[in-house]
């Protein structure tokens, strides 16, 4: 069994990170229709002239790709938005803990639960029947 390569970390732009997040949900139109690129853009609120601006980069790096008159992201690029997802949600999670752990002397039992939930070692109904519970 062979193992993959590691995903490399990219330092992209804010708009980059926004275009890829948008081609994750599904292509857009080919570039060269301008309507129906900006008309696909818009509805997410990104600027399409700094979209095609960024195409180039995006494209020499393997994360999106112009093909059938459609732009749409590589499986580099799905893998590299969905590992950012990823990250930035287990920061996010790491940061609730936090929190319940600097609170935990006013709320003990909201803090137990919260930090369970956020680690994974309770579902949210043992959560909340942990909070409920009498002491």
């Amino acid at each position: 069994m062979h193992s993959a390569a590691p995903l490399p970390h990219l330092d992209l732009t804010e708009a980059q990170w926004r275009l890829l997040a948008r081609l994750a949900e599904g292509s857009v139109p080919d570039p060269s229709d301008r309507s129906a690129f900006v008309e696909a853009l818009a509805l997410d609120g990104l600027d399409a002239d700094l979209a095609r601006d960024d195409l180039p980069t995006l494209r020499w790096m393997k994360l999106v790709d112009l093909a059938h008159g459609s732009l749409t992201l590589t499986d580099l690029g799905a893998a590299v938005h969905f590992r950012a997802l990823y990250e930035s949600s287990q920061e996010r999670l790491a940061e609730i803990a936090r929190l319940a752990d600097m609170r935990a002397a006013v709320a003990p039992r909201l803090a137990r639960a919260v930090r369970g939930l956020a680690d994974g070692s309770r579902s949210l109904a043992e959560a909340l029947a942990s909070v409920d519970e009498a002491t």
